[in-house]
């Protein structure tokens, strides 16, 4: 057979076996159907023998309980009920206890009522009584005292505000000296506490007896140096004078200079640039004017230095650097030739002991007591009192009123009300009294004096006048017959006016007029 022949009985043969295979495979599946269907008729008939078999043995098991939970029942019931008939029994008779309680309750009410209300009866006729014999006595006593006065011939009334005052008199004297006497034991027991403690910080307190000295004068080696300084027509003086705001003297026979003016910080000013210029071979007017702008920046730079300085050593901080470079400016300001910067410090210092000594906050003292006096930095171009006028420039800067009331108060521009403005004001006192603290002129001193009294007799209607604080304060008295109000202001003025023309003192002059007026009783 060729191949094209086996191929065509390939191609003609596969359907065949094709429907041969799949017949075969439906003969397979139905005699599976036929096996798996027989298999599941045994499986079911054993189950419902089985689940028969368990019914039967269920049911036995049921009624078996059933019978055994009847008789459980009955005898949980006969056991119940025999309980209930015990409890009734028990109810009835706790019952039968309560009515009986009950009633012993009602009849004891009924007699507590009655008893309350025989009370309340006793009561009412009881203040119907007492009403009645205060009515009686009332009657008994106006007789009585009608009896007593006509029989003495005396008004009771009167008697008893007699009585009353002389009661009261006699009370207020007793009292009167009571405080008397302990006003006297206070006053010496605060004396001698004072005494203490100003003596502890005094011996406590360490600083040099002898004052700072301004030196106001620049000495030259020679006249021609000294004319050097001058120039020709004063051309060099002039300008020295006009750049540094002061006035110079030249004393050409000690060969010297003296720098004038109200002003310590120009003054200061003038002594430097003079100094300076002394030690140069050539001066023309540049040379001057670079010599003072060298000098007033090395002022200035001391000045800060200065003003830095004394806040360190009283350890103060928070200080606006305007307040610093003011505190500097003191450096140069004198009184009575102490010096103003180091008498700061030491106020500073005392006060902030004195407030230790007296379990008071030390930082605050020393910040008052060192800023008291910082209006004296300013008082010659500020018209007023130094304290007004520090205490005012402090307030720009943020210092508190606890600080600025001490300032304001330490010479009585206002009446001093803490605790701290009276120790500011002794610490001053202390640091101004204190031996070699300052020095006083005793010709000036009485120069002064004469001329302020000069001039009060030179006014008319003055009946009495007094002259304190070393001068700075007049008190002038007037009779309020002759002066008027208006008359009296108008004196002072011209007291203060006269003054200002007639004296050249360093500070202020207070002038105070009083109208003087008594009234006279006879006892």
């Amino acid at each position: 057979m060729s191949f094209y022949d086996l191929f065509y009985v390939f191609i003609a043969g596969l359907p065949l076996g094709l429907f041969l295979a799949l017949f075969w495979d439906y003969l397979e599946r139905r005699a599976l159907l036929r096996k798996t269907k027989m298999e599941g008729e045994h499986i079911l008939q054993e189950s419902q023998e089985k689940a028969d078999s368990l019914f039967e043995k269920c049911q036995k098991e049921f009624n078996g309980n059933q019978e055994k939970r009847l008789n459980l029942f009955e005898k949980e019931k006969e056991r119940l009920y025999s309980n209930l008939q015990e409890l009734k029994t028990k109810t009835d008779k706790q019952h039968h206890q309560l009515k009986f309680k009950d009633k012993e309750r009602a009849q004891l009410f009924y007699k507590t009522k009655k008893s309350l209300q025989h009370i309340r009866q006793t009561e009412t006729d009881y203040i119907k009584q007492k009403k009645q014999l205060h009515l009686n006595l009332k009657q008994y006593t106006q007789d009585k005292i009608k009896k007593l006065e006509n029989h003495f011939s005396i008004n009771l009334r009167d008697l008893r505000e007699k009585l009353k005052k002389e009661i009261e008199e006699n009370w207020l004297e007793k009292t009167r000296k009571e405080l008397e006497q302990k006003d006297k034991q206070n006053k010496q027991n605060l004396q001698k506490d004072s005494f203490f403690y100003l003596n502890m910080i005094l011996n406590r307190f360490d600083r040099i007896y002898c004052p700072e000295r301004g030196i106001g004068a620049v000495p030259f080696r020679n006249n021609e140096q000294l004319e050097r300084i001058i120039g020709k027509d004063d051309i060099y003086l002039n300008e020295i004078e006009k750049e540094c705001g002061v006035d110079i003297l030249i004393n050409k026979e000690d060969r010297q200079a003296s720098v004038f003016g109200i002003d310590p910080v120009r003054r200061e000013l003038g002594r430097l640039t003079l100094k300076k210029l002394s030690r140069k071979n050539k001066i023309d007017i540049p040379i001057v004017k670079k010599t003072v702008k060298l000098s007033k920046k090395e002022l200035f730079a001391k000045i800060q230095r200065d003003g830095e300085n004394i806040c360190k050593k009283l350890r103060l901080k928070n200080i606006a650097p305007e307040v610093k470079n003011m505190m500097g400016a003191l450096r140069y300001r004198y009184s009575f030739a102490q010096n103003q910067y180091f008498h700061c410090e030491e106020v500073g210092w005392l006060c902030g002991m004195l407030n230790a000594e007296l379990n008071l906050p030390v930082k605050l003292a020393q910040r008052a007591g060192m800023f008291h006096d910082i209006g004296k930095a300013m008082d010659h171009s500020i018209e007023g009192n130094h304290a007004v006028i520090g205490a005012e420039f402090l307030s720009k800067y943020g210092e508190k009123e606890e600080i600025l009331h001490p300032v304001r108060a330490h010479h009585h521009d206002e009446p001093p009300s803490t605790a701290l403005a009276f120790l500011v004001i002794v610490a001053d006192s202390i640091s101004g009294s204190r031996p070699g603290a300052r020095r006083f002129t005793e010709d000036s001193y009485n120069q002064k004096m004469a001329s302020l009294e000069r001039i009060i007799d030179s006014f008319e209607n003055i009946e009495d006048a007094y002259i304190m604080s070393a001068g700075r304060e007049m008190r002038v008295i007037v009779n309020n017959k002759k002066v008027s109000d208006k008359g009296a202001l108008n004196l002072s003025q011209l007291i203060a006016r006269q003054i200002e023309k007639e004296c050249s003192y360093p500070g202020l002059i207070k002038v105070t007029v009083v109208r003087h007026s008594e009234k006279v009783a006879m006892a």
